[in-house]
């Protein structure tokens, strides 16, 4: 297989490339794997002539032996072929979805991350982290499920100042590493295989049973002494009469070890099966960690958290073949028969009690170390595929700033309308007036959404930026919730609390709000946006308030709040809805009632 090495230019110079020498190099397997099978059929067809010549004693025997040799060096140079086509065609579908990406025809990875959601998160929903159209679905170029769990923990829960340089290093490390992200991709027996966020969890959390140490030396004993009779038996060393009595006396005392057992071997057996493949693919994904040679403090310490308090490779090793053994006796047949025989599922069964009880714990903290790494791998495609993004600069903690230049929207490709943010000790409030589709909604989410990139140590979209650790609480979003009998207004008046308790914590907080208090009158909407804000302020947050209501704007006289009005609107006096999405100084000057009532055909 042609390497993939390791890059420093822009996706879009390396991707086409690669795709076309992947391509053309499948085309030429393809084509051995064909003639392979036109020579299978060939030694095939040679074969069955000379059995037949040899039955009839035109040739000898010993022929036969020779297409069969052939056919058995042939076979296993077309599986390996077959396998390389397979891997091939893996990488040509991973580069496939890559081009998608980066010419904006499929920017989304598929994955929603739903199954991660907490209802209470404070600005999940309102920017679009999780769910279809999302963050997370655009950045989820992971290989796993415990990947995707990992990503979504990194979009919903800011790090510390100290680990968002940390994260910065191990993804400017991985950025450039096409090949550890073309491994990745190829973990597992075939692309279908995947590893459940939570396949692992319920079987961990599973306290395994305890059994006695003597019970495996009774097992061994027995099964030992069967295949002794037997053999015995079978081979004539002593006579039937005799071995089998003795072998009817070892099967009673096996048999009734086993229904002692049987209970809690089955519950084990039963929560086993189906391990082998997933726990293999998690083994090899913590061996391409570990053999992989890195810099950064972060990764290296993922890299050790993987080897704590023992190695994660070897421990799995040696529990992978017993979870072979459950795997091979689900099967039926002789291999059940056999495992009836020998104890193989008894033994197997307290072999993985016994690791589970050591390793359960350790387990998890592997389990983590794979999720952050899949994480920071996912955000590296990310700054691989978009090089016009920038690393913003990370701020001490303490007076908030959030100061960007041509900040625009990371999920709405080539098209997004970028616009200067300046939320600062000056000022500190955007109270933003515009009509509805003016892109007021839009603009806050973009800030939010970037202000998310930053945290997890990601760059954003902007030319240039400045920010400090900022915790996040959001408004945008909210609905009546029929089945909890609550209106979007009291939704909202407890969100707007939740956000407010933010304020309790150091971190700084950056709050965006959507039409606040869209429910009340003017005068009642404008004394409690002003209270909520005041009190935000005080407690050195920042953020934006957005608004058709233009009594609003008023609250930007109050010195103490250091708001600043601006508006959305377009540009045309003569076309109102000609929405050109660009911030602008100022409150909105203009109206769209008539242009809207002209729209929809009611001309005044």
């Amino acid at each position: 297989m042609i390497p993939s090495s390791d890059t420093t230019g822009p996706a879009s110079n390396d991707y086409p490339p690669r795709h076309k020498d992947l391509t053309a190099e499948a085309t030429t397997v393809a084509s051995r794997a064909r003639y392979l099978r036109i020579l299978l059929l060939i030694l095939g067809a040679v074969t069955v002539v000379l059995v037949v010549d040899a039955f009839q004693g035109t040739i000898s025997s010993r022929f036969i032996l020779l297409p069969f040799l052939a056919i058995g060096v042939v076979l296993k140079l077309y599986l390996r072929i077959r396998r390389q086509r397979d891997l091939l065609v893996r990488l040509i579908g991973l580069y496939d979805r890559a081009l998608a990406r980066i010419d904006g025809s499929q920017l989304q990875s598929g994955h929603t991350g739903e199954d991660f959601r907490t209802e209470t998160h404070l600005y999940d929903r309102d920017l679009t982290i999780l769910g279809l159209d999302s963050l997370f679905g655009m950045l989820a170029t992971v290989r796993t499920g415990i990947g995707q769990r990992g990503l979504a923990h990194d979009l919903l829960h800011p790090p510390s100042r100290e680990q968002m340089f940390l994260r910065r290093q191990a993804i400017q490390e991985l950025t450039p590493r096409n090949d550890l992200r073309e491994q990745i991709h190829l973990l597992g027996v075939n692309q279908f295989q995947q590893v459940a966020a939570t396949f692992f969890d319920d079987w961990l959390d599973d306290p395994p049973p305890v059994f006695h140490p003597a019970i495996r030396y009774l097992l061994f004993i027995t099964s030992a002494l069967l295949l002794a009779l037997l053999i015995a038996g079978l081979w004539h060393l002593s006579p039937w009469p005799t071995v089998l009595p003795n072998l009817l006396a070892v099967l009673a005392v096996q048999s009734a070890i086993a229904m002692y057992l049987r209970s809690r071997i089955l519950s084990i057996l039963k929560t086993a099966s189906g391990l082998s493949n997933q726990m293999e693919m998690f083994r090899d994904g913590l061996s391409l960690l570990q053999s992989t040679t890195f810099v950064s403090p972060k990764l290296i310490a993922l890299q050790q958290l993987s080897r704590e308090p023992s190695n994660a490779v070897s421990a799995l090793k040696k529990i992978q073949n017993q979870f072979a053994v459950v795997d091979q006796r689900d099967k039926g047949g002789v291999s059940l028969a056999i495992s009836l025989l020998v104890c193989a599922g008894t033994h197997a069964a307290i072999s993985i009690a016994n690791w589970k009880r050591r390793y359960a714990a350790p387990m998890k903290q592997w389990l983590t170390a794979w999720a952050e790494f899949e994480s920071l791998n996912a955000l590296a495609t990310y700054a691989y595929e978009h090089p016009e993004n920038i690393y913003p600069e990370i701020l001490p903690t303490g007076t908030a700033i959030f100061e960007a230049t041509a900040l625009a929207h990371p999920l709405l490709g080539a098209e997004a309308i970028a616009n200067d943010i300046a939320l600062n000790a000056t000022q500190g409030l955007y109270l933003i007036s515009g009509s509805n589709m003016a892109g007021k909604s839009t603009l806050l989410r973009a800030i939010g959404l970037n202000a998310v990139l930053s945290a997890t140590g990601a760059p954003i979209r902007a030319t240039s930026a400045r920010i400090t650790p900022l915790v996040i609480g959001a408004s945008l979003a909210l609905t009546d919730s029929l089945a909890e009998g609550k209106s979007k207004f009291l939704a909202e008046v407890e969100r707007l609390h939740a956000i407010l308790q933010l304020t309790d914590n150091p971190t700084p907080v950056l709050f965006l709000i959507d039409e606040i208090f869209s429910g009340t009158n003017s005068l009642d909407r404008r004394i409690a946006a002003e209270a909520i804000a005041r009190s935000l302020i005080a407690h050195n947050s920042i953020g934006a308030l957005s608004t058709h209501d233009l009594t609003l704007t008023d609250m930007a006289a109050n010195p103490t709040l250091r708001a600043v009005n601006v508006h959305m609107a377009s540009p045309d006096p003569t076309d109102p809805l000609a929405f050109d999405y660009r911030l602008k100084p100022g409150i909105n000057p203009t109206s769209n009632a008539l242009a809207i009532l002209r729209l929809i055909g009611i001309e005044t």
